[in-house]
């Protein structure tokens, strides 16, 4: 790939971190004008933008106890495995490189998470939440 496609690229992407930056304000300031009228914050999403776009090699070759810790330190919250896999996934994880097959990937993530204990927290059923949520330790 030649050089100036390269920068173009760069410029593009940080051009885009601007953008999501300028949504997560935005969605952050309609969250406190609602709760200063006693509503529910409306966007629960906030945190993924801050962090900026998620690059489509970002987790690509990494193990999946660091790639998992960056994903949650990136979304500034506790996380299903659902969304810890979602963000892997996006993020260009190899889940065929540990032979996961696809039909049993969620179940994987969630044990090997669960067991490390050093790095992350079960949180406890919530009951308006369908799964247990993941955060750092």
């Amino acid at each position: 790939m030649s050089d100036k496609l390269i920068a173009a690229i760069e410029e593009l992407q940080a051009h885009l971190d601007s953008q999501l930056q300028d949504v997560a304000d935005t969605k952050k300031m309609i969250n406190a004008l609602r709760k200063r009228m006693g509503l529910d914050p409306l966007y629960t999403d906030v945190a993924v933008e801050q962090g900026g776009a998620i690059r489509p090699d970002q987790f690509y070759g990494k193990p999946l106890a660091t790639a998992a810790q960056e994903y949650l330190e990136r979304r500034k919250q506790a996380c299903t495995g659902e969304e810890i896999m979602a963000g892997l996934l996006q993020g260009g994880f190899d889940f065929d490189a540990l032979g996961w097959k696809e039909k049993t990937r969620m179940r994987n993530v969630t044990i090997s998470l669960a067991k490390n204990t050093q790095k992350f927290h079960k949180l406890p059923t919530i009951p308006s939440a369908c799964s247990r949520g993941m955060t750092l330790t």
